[in-house]
């Protein structure tokens, strides 16, 4: 994870982030940049629209961790105060159940298990329902639910922490907060050049001593090529597979290829069973060391792996030609019949591709039944969201999050792994965590108080 760009803004308006977008595009343009992929911010109304107008085909997510501790201390007044055990304050095991089921939910990968698990929520207090429904869910649920989510490529960068790291990096270089712009702007310098030799460094030294783990025959064809992280998650997939010599493999639902751009357990077995390996067409270019500079060419600049020499054909007549006379069995064909060449075969008879109607409502180039970003209508998700908020009558969205414990556990530094999707994990554990306060800590109406 790198800084990409920095900026001062006065105010946190839809006007100063037009601005602030406008010269981010005016960057990847004269640099050749392709837009992202996916954008993760928090609930910040104004960034979310100009977002959607700058940034349309981009998929919005919402961080994960600030959904779930704004959750955490917005839902709390709902349920009983913390229980106090051997001098410990607990959460109530009611609380305790939501916040499980609440992170059940955000995780439910079908629409069945959303709607079992909202259903099985609705069976706690009314008030707490009711905030997590028309606050997030019923607005906002293709900008959490993994049902929707997986559908779009994230590669795993579901929460904001890795950038907040970056910034706790970049504070150390300023070391004060009265300098003038000219000041910050040299001492950013030296924090840029610093993360790019950091990074250069990081990569060279994974490129050169390679993990046991992952020096197998099936990343032949892509070690030295390819991320170690985006590695190990192959091997996680891999493990997917049963040990049974003999099994049938379920009809493919796996959301790792759109959401990682990484092979699935049945891609993976697949190529075990012909002897194959995994290759670089398998893998999205997100994860390559060198990635290619325009999408037509994906792997232009790659360094392609050394084969194998192919086998040399000797002198003589192949084995198994036709033709072969009087040695030639009673099941070999013996005509004298000249073979057409290449020439002379008939052209296919197969239709060309024809491209969908602009017409009709399906999406030129997508497949039928996958779900684009752009819904039926031609609205973003922000739109259609924003909309919802509008047909229930009011926002119920109160700014402010709980205590983040646990916070600096997930903030790592700018160049290192754990900062993507297991932040997101941290923020569930931070959630459902039954450890609880010291004894100093006091509960006031029902509202934690922490020293």
């Amino acid at each position: 994870m790198i800084q990409f760009g920095l900026a001062f803004l006065s105010e946190e308006t839809e006007k100063s982030y037009n601005w602030a977008l406008d010269c981010l595009q005016e960057v990847m343009q004269r640099y050749n940049i392709s837009e992202p992929l996916s954008i993760v911010t928090d609930r910040e109304l104004a960034l979310m629209k100009s977002i959607d107008s700058h940034f349309p085909q981009s998929h919005h997510i919402l961080c994960r961790w600030h959904v779930n501790m704004n959750v955490l201390a917005k839902t709390k007044r709902f349920f009983p105060p913390p229980v106090k055990e051997d001098g410990i304050y607990k959460r109530h095991p009611t609380f305790q159940e939501f916040l499980k089921l609440w992170g059940v939910l955000l995780d439910s990968t079908s629409l069945e298990a959303y709607t079992f698990n909202l259903t099985k929520l609705r069976t706690y207090p009314h008030g707490a329902v009711q905030y997590v429904e028309n606050t997030w869910l019923v607005p906002w649920k293709e900008k959490l639910v993994r049902y929707w989510i997986n559908n779009h490529y994230h590669f795993g960068v579901l929460v904001t922490s890795p950038i907040e790291g970056c910034h706790s990096t970049l504070k150390s270089y300023l070391q004060r907060g009265n300098g003038d712009l000219n000041d910050v702007f040299e001492r950013l310098l030296l924090f840029w050049s610093s993360q790019q030799k950091n990074i250069e460094a990081t990569k060279a030294q994974e490129q050169l001593r390679r993990k046991h783990h992952i020096n197998t025959h099936l990343f032949s064809a892509i070690l030295g090529h390819v991320y170690v992280y985006a590695l190990e998650k192959i091997i996680v997939e891999k493990a997917k597979i049963p040990r049974a010599t003999t099994f049938q493999l379920s009809e493919c639902r796996c959301t790792i290829q759109r959401s990682f751009g990484l092979p699935c357990y049945h891609t993976i077995w697949k190529r075990e069973r012909n002897g194959e390996v995994i290759q670089l067409e398998d893998i999205h270019p997100h994860w390559y060391y060198n990635r290619p500079k325009t999408s037509t060419a994906l792997l232009t600049n790659i360094q392609q792996p050394i084969l194998n020499p192919q086998v040399v054909r000797g002198k003589g007549r192949p084995k198994g030609a036709l033709g072969r006379g009087r040695k030639s069995n009673s099941n070999t064909i013996s005509s004298t019949t000249r073979l057409p060449s290449a020439f002379e075969l008939p052209s296919s008879s197969a239709p060309s591709i024809l491209e969908v109607s602009a017409s009709t409502t399906q999406v030129v180039g997508v497949a039928p039944g996958k779900e684009t970003y752009v819904t039926r209508f031609g609205r973003t998700a922000t739109r259609v969201g924003l909309q919802r908020l509008q047909e229930i009558g009011q926002d119920m969205y109160e700014p402010g999050t709980a205590w983040e414990r646990g916070y600096q556990r997930g903030i790592s530094s700018i160049y290192h792994t754990d900062s993507m999707e297991e932040t997101a994990k941290l923020a569930d554990k931070a959630m459902q965590a039954s450890e609880a306060w010291e004894a100093a800590s006091e509960t006031q109406d029902f509202i934690e108080v922490i020293p």
